[in-house]
């Protein structure tokens, strides 16, 4: 019988326990807003590894099905994680709170839906701070004009999450018109110039103007020039702010 007692209490414990299935409700007219103001935090810091969508990249995983997001009441799983790195620290406990309304209103949205309807609005930067990252610090004109190349750029890549990819992490065609090229030149040997096809710490490997594939074995007396038409974008990665990169999404987004 006493058995029986300690299970019955037990029982009636757990269900009165909130368990990991319970969800932040987002329904209200202050919820809302806030969830709205997580939505600029989240396109600010969380964008360019979780998605679009909160459904994940190649660099970041799923926020929809993270169990810290399910089990996260007002930032409390949801704060020690992005305080870590490679997250972003210096969110204020405000921002926190509203980026959870945030994730919480699209675990509910995917829950509904089964699926994401729409991407987010990235285009929250202002034009003519983008416009002049472009001519000055970012250096931009010097390879790009909006005249030329840029033309009509918002047009063609759409929705503009893709253009902010594009620009962020450019990629050149295989065969196309531009490719990363190299120079080897070996102690006593004349140079040798052509696509760059491999390269690591023991060796480089290029295919020349009459299409041989060559290997050269590094050394301290081969020298080895690489020249990637990217590297001033790849260099910018760890001179952007938060504020240049969405800045410049806005300007681009301009050139229609």
């Amino acid at each position: 019988m006493t058995s029986l007692v300690i299970q019955w209490s037990l029982a009636l414990v757990l269900l009165m326990q909130a368990g990991p299935t319970e969800r932040q409700r987002v329904n209200t007219p202050a919820d809302n807003a806030a969830a709205d103001r997580g939505r600029l935090v989240y396109t600010q810091y969380c964008i360019n590894c979780h998605g679009s969508t909160a459904k994940g990249t190649d660099s970041g995983p799923d926020l929809i099905r993270s169990v810290v997001v399910l089990r996260d009441r007002l930032g409390n799983g949801i704060g020690p994680a992005v305080r870590k790195r490679p997250h972003q620290p210096t969110l204020t406990d405000a921002q926190v709170v509203d980026l959870s309304y945030f994730l919480h209103q699209r675990v509910e949205a995917i829950a509904s839906n089964r699926n994401a309807r729409g991407t987010l609005n990235v285009v929250t930067g202002n034009v003519d701070a983008g416009r002049a990252f472009f001519n000055g610090a970012g250096k931009c004109s010097t390879c790009h004009s909006p005249t030329g190349d840029l033309a009509g750029i918002a047009t063609r890549v759409t929705p503009p999450v893709n253009l902010q990819q594009r620009f962020l992490f450019p990629s050149l065609a295989r065969g196309g018109p531009k490719q990363v090229e190299v120079t080897v030149t070996p102690s006593g040997s004349r140079s040798v110039s052509g696509t760059l096809m491999r390269i690591d710490s023991f060796y480089v490997s290029l295919r020349d103007a009459t299409g041989e594939y060559q290997t050269f074995r590094r050394a301290k007396d081969v020298k080895v020039e690489v020249r990637d038409p990217l590297a001033a974008h790849q260099a910018l990665l760890d001179q952007y702010t938060d504020a240049d990169m969405h800045n410049v999404l806005a300007y681009l987004e301009t050139l229609k």
